[in-house]
C-alpha cells in the first residue's frame, strides 16, 4: 500500500519538473570576416616577389579590423583569432615585399645610373671602340683575347663598303647606332659633370628588366638632357648579371605607356 500512494506523487514530480522552462543559452557569433582576412594574409605571402600582391595585405587587415569590432554577446565571436593570424600575416608579408621592392629599385638604380656615366664618360672620350662594344649585349661582345682595336677597325671598313654599294644601287642610308651615339655626347668633355635630371625608373617591359636614366648637361632651367635605356641581362655562363645600353639619344617626353603590368 505504501508504494502504491508514493507513485503517483513521484510521477507529478517527474512531470512537473519536465513541464519547466530551460534556461536561455548565449551563443557566440560567427566572424566570417575573420577566416577571409587569414586567407587573404595567406595569399599576401605572394607580395614577396610580386608588388601587386601586397593589394591583398591591405584587404586582409581591412578584413581583420572589421572582424574584431565589438560584439553585445558575453562570449569571444568565433573567427577574431583567425583574424588576429591574418593581420599578423598581412603586415609582415606585406612589409617584406614593400621593403624588398624598394631595395631593389636602389640598387639596380644605382648600378644604372653608374653604368649609364661610365658609358657617357667613354664616348665622350671618342673612343668608338669601346663605346661599340658597350652597345652591345654580352653575347655579341668580342672575347678579352682579341684585339678590340683591329676588329673593330674591320667592322668599321666592311660597313663603309655596304653603304657604298647601298649608294650606287640608290638605296642610300641611316647613320648607325655608334653614330648616334657618339654625336650625342659631342662638345662634352669626359671630365663633363652629368647631373641626375630625375631618379632612375626601373621597370618590366615584356619580361625585360629596364632602367631609363635622364642625364642633364647642367642644373638650368632647360638644360640639355639625355635619355639612356639599360637592360639588366643574365651571363648564362659566369651566372651574373650585366647591364647593356637598350637604347639611348635625347630626352623627349614619351607618349606611350612605359611598362606594361
Amino acid at each position: 500500500m505504501t508504494t502504491e500512494t508514493n507513485l503517483p506523487r513521484s510521477l507529478g514530480a517527474v512531470m512537473s519538473a519536465e513541464a519547466g522552462f530551460e534556461p536561455e543559452t548565449d551563443d557566440a557569433p560567427l566572424r566570417v570576416s575573420g577566416f577571409i582576412s587569414l586567407l587573404l594574409g595567406l595569399i599576401s605571402g605572394f607580395s614577396i616577389v610580386a608588388l601587386p600582391m601586397i593589394g591583398c595585405a591591405i584587404a586582409a587587415v581591412l578584413f581583420g579590423v572589421f572582424a574584431l569590432r565589438r560584439t553585445e554577446s558575453r562570449l569571444v565571436p568565433v573567427g577574431t583569432t583567425a583574424a588576429r593570424i591574418g593581420i599578423f600575416l598581412a603586415v609582415l608579408f606585406g612589409s617584406w615585399g614593400f621593403a624588398r621592392s624598394a631595395f631593389k629599385q636602389y640598387t639596380l638604380g644605382t648600378q644604372a645610373e653608374q653604368f649609364a656615366r661610365e658609358f657617357v664618360k667613354v664616348a665622350s672620350a671618342g673612343n668608338q671602340a669601346y663605346t661599340s662594344e658597350l652597345l652591345k649585349n654580352y653575347i655579341n661582345r668580342y672575347d678579352r683575347t682579341m684585339n678590340l682595336e683591329e676588329r673593330f677597325a674591320e667592322d668599321l671598313a666592311a660597313r663603309d663598303r655596304m653603304m657604298e654599294e647601298n649608294e650606287r644601287n640608290g638605296l642610300g642610308g641611316e647613320p648607325s647606332h655608334l653614330e648616334s651615339v657618339m654625336e650625342l655626347v659631342n662638345g662634352y668633355s669626359p671630365d663633363h659633370e652629368w647631373i641626375l635630371d630625375r631618379p632612375v625608373h626601373v621597370y618590366y617591359h615584356y619580361g625585360r628588366q629596364l632602367a631609363d636614366v635622364v642625364l642633364a648637361a647642367d642644373r638650368s632651367k632647360d638644360p640639355y638632357r639625355i635619355r639612356i635605356t639599360l637592360e639588366l641581362m643574365r651571363h648564362k655562363d659566369r651566372g651574373t648579371h650585366e647591364w647593356h645600353i637598350d637604347n639611348s639619344g635625347p630626352y623627349r617626353k614619351r607618349l606611350v605607356a612605359e611598362r606594361v603590368l
